[in-house]
């Protein structure tokens, strides 16, 4: 069977059971007021698992310069809160029809392979090139000056993509009010502005042993998935 890489996280059994529990409820008792709010904690709920995933488990288990590490930290407690505000901002302004639709949009995100449950979203054909190619001159390649750009290429533009599927795809779902939508427009620019700061940050610098373990890490992240016929 055609497979379908997948880019994502993995999620603990109580976070998916509280995503699904709520896009249950959404969908059998649409009218109820507190379910925008309810939807605003679970999605910031994956958005910090996903930052945990991303971000500090990575700079965990790959060693980065203490000032790096220390402006990068930063960089990605901003990148947080902005989120959260766009976040909280977009969910308190749905109307029960517009979050039946994201909810069966966030439900067609949700993966199960044996007993992981993830988050994913379908990675374009170039893109998946690109990491492979990454990741084989990580593991050829002693001389990482020579190709940090093209990790941070790759990662950038897997950040875009991202921001594509959980920001512009269901935004463009739904009918917003149009200031809300311009504030919430801004906010996300400015959240891609500081990830794309924070990678340029942590792969400037970087030796062969640290990439070779997060090239490793990167492909844990991958899930291929029977492809949509």
């Amino acid at each position: 069977m055609d497979s379908q890489a997948h880019i994502g996280f993995q999620i603990p059994e109580t976070l998916y059971q509280d995503v699904t529990g709520l896009i249950e409820q959404i969908r059998t008792r649409p009218q109820q007021r507190q379910h925008g709010k309810a939807a605003a904690n679970v999605v910031s709920a994956l958005l910090h698992q996903g930052i945990q995933t991303f971000y500090f488990d990575v700079v965990n288990g790959v060693r980065t310069h203490p000032a790096a590490r220390k402006s990068a930290d930063a960089g990605i407690s901003t990148v947080a809160k902005g989120a959260d505000l766009v976040i909280r901002k977009m969910a308190n302004s749905l109307e029960p029809d517009e979050l039946l639709i994201i909810a069966d949009y966030l439900s067609g995100l949700l993966f199960v392979q044996g007993d992981q449950r993830y988050l994913a979203f379908p990675l374009e054909p170039a893109s998946v090139q690109e990491l492979q190619q990454v990741i084989t001159r990580i593991h050829s390649d002693a001389d990482t000056f020579a190709y940090n750009h093209l990790i941070v290429n790759a990662l950038c533009r897997l950040t875009d993509q991202a921001v594509q599927h959980f920001y512009y795809q269901p935004t463009r779902l739904i009918k917003i009010r149009t200031f809300v939508k311009k504030s919430a427009d801004l906010g996300i620019r400015t959240v891609l502005k500081g990830i794309h700061f924070v990678i340029h940050l942590m792969f400037r610098q970087t030796r062969q042993r640290e990439l070779i373990r997060f090239s490793t890490y990167l492909e844990n992240q991958l899930v291929y998935l029977p492809a949509a016929r």
